[in-house]
């Protein structure tokens, strides 16, 4: 019996033993997952940004409860200041009060508020003199609309000295004749959030075909 002679090692006939070497370990998905997830910059990247969308969410909600409508007056009768048409020592006015809410995503209302007018005497030195006051009843405008609210003044009380009234016409002549209307909460104290609004012009011969007042509101702020 012939007995086969030893193949080389690792040669058996047509067949090979292959050594297979055990690969090196490759990093799990997982794991690379879980430590993006644990560093820390990503945590402070995430916790600024939640805290910027708070802060721009608190924002545009204070803005908005915050937007007050714009206003502008307009004088639509003037009786008593005119010397060619029987001058008298108490004036009558007549004020057309527009509010505009168009700008505005929220219903405006407001609680009856009182109006007062003044006559720049010194013309730029603060010594007012009130010449009309009355009462703005309490309103409501529409979000995105705009309301014209019709006040008549009253002039009981006021006296204009013959000084007063020269001072004035002079003014008016000169194109320098300088009101002011005031309009604040006729009870402040009950208001929620009391506001005075500040109406400024200027005025020449013809009172009522002047241009509106443009005014600017001051709110105290919620309590």
């Amino acid at each position: 019996m012939t007995v086969p002679m030893a193949e080389e090692p690792g040669n058996y006939g047509d067949y090979y033993v292959l050594t297979i070497e055990p690969e090196p370990d490759q990093p799990a998905v997982d794991d690379a997952e879980s430590s993006n997830d644990d560093d820390p910059t990503i945590l402070l990247l995430g916790m600024l940004g939640l805290c910027l969308l708070l802060v721009i969410c608190a924002g545009f909600s204070f803005f908005i409860r915050g937007l007050e409508p714009g206003y502008s007056v307009q004088l639509t009768g003037v009786q008593g200041l005119d010397p060619s048409q029987n001058p008298a020592v108490s004036p009558a006015f007549n004020l057309t009060v527009h509010v505009n809410n168009k700008q505005h995503m929220r219903r405006v209302c407001q609680e009856e508020s009182y109006l007062v007018v003044y006559y720049d005497e010194s013309s730029g030195d603060a010594n007012n003199t009130s010449i009309g006051w009355g009462k703005l009843p309490a309103f409501c405008v529409e979000r995105w609309s705009a309301r014209d609210l019709d006040v008549s003044l009253s002039s009981h009380g006021v006296f204009l000295s013959r000084r007063l009234q020269e001072k004035m016409e002079s003014h008016r002549q000169s194109q320098k004749m300088e009101l002011s209307v005031e309009i604040k909460p006729t009870r402040p104290e009950e208001s929620s959030r009391p506001c005075l609004t500040l109406c400024e012009g200027k005025y020449g011969r013809s009172l009522a075909a002047a241009p509106a007042m443009l005014c600017y509101t001051v709110c105290a702020s919620a309590t």
